[in-house]
């Protein structure tokens, strides 16, 4: 599969994955484990609940806020050297995390891991997308993904057995070694690239451009995930998203006349891009909230143990894993859009079984009811993941890799945040509905009603009245579980049918022949332009200055 690999070699070639899998797991599985630490944390330093939103949500802000600006550096500065700082920063910051004796120290030690993980994930996508030519990219890019979602996928098991021994601490260490691995690896074995925009007379990025995209990117993210505990009328919440949708129309403006130099637009031109960072935002957005509903249906209303919930979605992981590497070697033959296709769908069809289950008789029935959708909703994915990741890489040119791979983590955490945070708030409310509708539950005593209506807002946690009989508690308490079996279904639903949309426009807007002809030349003449586009190719904006290396 390396033949596909440039001319520094076949050697060369593996150690620039091992790196790059290796550097991006630091921050995957940093992120992945840290739920499970979150009560220790909660319970030793008195955490108030804000504080146990903050610590993950930091994270996801910052990331969110400097992902492009810091893949548009490695293109313009080195992606082996902003790789390399970030893993420096994100282990520092982690140790920090590590000794922390109060929460605000955590938050602060989250955020900085936050600018680091910014700096590590695109540009460590991006020196795989740079080393290795079109026939070799789909299997690199299918190992990338499918490892980086099997590290991610078991770190919260070993975070588990940390946290029960009363070591929360080692969880913010234990992705170290990673980055010390990957960070040698970098040192020793893989060469430098970068943007040709390196050269004397290209324009030097612009700290406005920079500050522009933060403030905007930031804005938004900070207002969708507040506005689940301050809502969306509340004058904060409101001037975080319109002043962030304002700086984000600022920098656009400013870039599209060419004052920045952080974004190139014109990648926008390729309906292939466009298309696989909208499927990105949709397909990850609605992801996320069955990662998260998934365990507190499991635990809260089938009644399985923390244990056993944490080994039923072994299997999703397992097969994410295998759907990804098995896709790789296909999209460097067939390209990756009838793959993206079918894990759509695939992964749709998890969903639909998903929502069919309702309440079960508990870990006895897992394999008569979960076990199958499981399976489907995880190979979906990992069949999905990778041919998504190479389309977004592989429709930009070579020398805009950093810039492409930080304008699809960005669209993918920006999906995750918005999606999140709207059906989120829809689930809150379809519980509410569903549950105050129940036959049994309007029975019952005004006063009833109106305590349980009052903490619908806890979903599937909502206190029974203890004032009511044993038997009127277990009804109320088989209300509550349908009530959110049901508001969980709602969601698959909505998970299925948006899989389906984006599987249908995969078939009709990815261009598989468009990753070809791009990833087949060295340089760009007037030929090869993509179909339909008139637009002859500047010397400042061509797709295809071949890939410098340093020393």
């Amino acid at each position: 599969m390396l033949d596909g690999y440039g001319s520094s070699g076949r050697a060369t070639g593996y150690w620039v994955l091992f790196a790059s899998i290796l550097a991006a797991s630091m921050a995957f599985v940093a992120s992945s484990s840290l739920n499970v630490a979150l009560p220790a944390i909660q319970v030793e330093l008195g955490a108030r609940g804000a504080d146990l939103i903050w610590i993950p949500n930091a994270y996801v802000m910052v990331q969110a806020s400097l992902i492009v600006v810091t893949g548009s550096m490695g293109d313009h500065y080195g992606r082996k050297r902003i790789c390399m700082l970030g893993i420096l920063l994100f282990g520092l910051a982690s140790v920090v995390c590590s000794a922390a004796m109060t929460t605000g120290v955590i938050i602060a030690g989250r955020l900085a891991q936050g600018v680091g993980s910014s700096m590590i994930v695109p540009n460590s996508l991006a020196i795989v997308s740079a080393h290795f030519s079109r026939r070799g990219q789909g299997w690199a890019i299918g190992l990338w993904s499918g490892f980086t979602v099997l590290m991610a996928g078991l770190a919260p098991f070993f975070a588990g057995v940390a946290t029960d021994l009363g070591m929360w601490r080692l969880v913010f260490l234990i992705h170290i070694p990673l980055g010390i691995l990957a960070a040698v690896a970098l040192v020793r074995y893989v060469p430098e690239s970068f943007d040709k925009s390196k050269s004397k007379n290209s324009q030097r990025m612009s700290f406005l451009g920079s500050l522009l995209v933060i403030l905007g990117l930031g804005g938004v993210t900070f207002g969708f995930i507040e506005s689940s505990t301050f809502g969306f009328s509340n004058p904060i919440i409101i001037v975080a998203i319109l002043g962030g949708l304002l700086a984000m129309a600022v920098f656009l403006s400013g870039e599209r006349e060419g004052k920045f130099a952080i974004l190139p637009l014109w990648l926008f031109r390729s309906r292939t891009f466009s298309a696989s960072n909208f499927i990105s935002l949709v397909f990850h957005g609605v992801i996320q909230p069955a990662l998260l509903y998934l365990p507190l249906n499991l635990i809260q209303v089938q009644g399985y143990s923390a244990t056993f919930t944490g080994l039923s979605i072994i299997p999703l992981i397992l097969v994410a894993t295998l759907g990804s590497t098995l896709v790789g070697p296909l999209l460097d033959r067939r390209g990756p859009r009838v793959p993206m296709a079918l894990g759509l769908l695939i992964t749709a069809i998890g969903f639909f079984f998903f929502a069919k289950i309702g309440v079960t008789g508990g870990e006895s029935e897992y394999f008569s009811t979960f076990f199958l959708p499981v399976v489907l909703f995880g190979f979906g994915f990992g069949l999905t993941f990778a041919p998504l990741t190479m389309a977004a890489m592989a429709s930009a040119p070579e020398t805009n890799a950093g810039i492409a791979s930080g304008v699809n983590h960005t669209v993918t955490r920006v999906g995750q945040v918005l999606v999140v945070g709207v059906l989120g708030g829809l689930a809150i409310t379809w519980f509410g509905q569903l549950l105050m509708s129940d036959a049994y539950i309007q029975a019952l005593p005004a006063e009833a009603q109106t305590q349980l209506s009052a903490e619908s807002g806890n979903l599937a946690e909502t206190g029974v009245p203890e004032w009511l009989t044993a038997e009127q508690q277990a009804r109320v308490d088989e209300a509550i579980r349908e009530a959110f079996a049901a508001a969980f279904s709602i969601l698959m639903l909505i998970g299925a049918a948006s899989c389906v949309v984006s599987a249908f426009v995969a078939i009709f807007t990815i261009d598989d022949r468009e990753l070809r002809f791009r990833k087949g030349q060295d340089i760009l003449d007037d030929s090869d332009a993509l179909p339909g586009d008139k637009r002859k190719p500047r010397p400042d904006d061509s797709p295809h200055t071949p890939l410098r290396e340093s020393p």
